[in-house]
């Protein structure tokens, strides 16, 4: 299979990943131009290879900038498994561009893990399920 070859990576994957990442990212006081930067590095170089500079960026930026070391943890986590499962750019930009939609849209304090947190799960929690 060459790594051009479009994969369809499972939306519930992509939709979980995000909803961890933006949760923890909202209760570690993350910036909201961390969350951009995320995105940006996906731009850094060609090919699924950025899904893995991804992963590096953001743990990188946490130790740099002293703050979100849970959500980096879980970028790199999602960005693994995202390009483990031959999914490219396309995945990895949906998948931070929902965490950084589910970061804008919550307060701080949403109870649980967010390393086990599905989307339904905090949806439940949000509308009071």
């Amino acid at each position: 299979m060459s790594s051009k070859t479009p994969v369809k990576v499972d939306e519930s994957l992509l939709l979980n990943w995000g909803t961890r990442i933006g949760v923890a990212a909202r209760n570690e006081g993350v910036k909201a131009a961390q969350m951009e930067g995320l995105i940006a590095s996906l731009d850094s170089i060609e090919g699924r290879e950025a899904l893995l500079v991804t992963a590096a960026f953001a743990l990188r930026q946490a130790e740099r900038l002293g703050t979100g070391r849970n959500m980096a943890k879980l970028v790199a986590q999602a960005m693994l498994e995202v390009y483990e499962a031959r999914g490219g750019k396309e995945e990895a930009r949906k998948l931070l561009g929902f965490a950084k939609w589910v970061y804008e849209a919550l307060p701080r304090g949403i109870r649980g893990r967010p390393e086990q947190l599905t989307l339904s799960e905090l949806l439940k929690q949000v509308i009071g399920r």
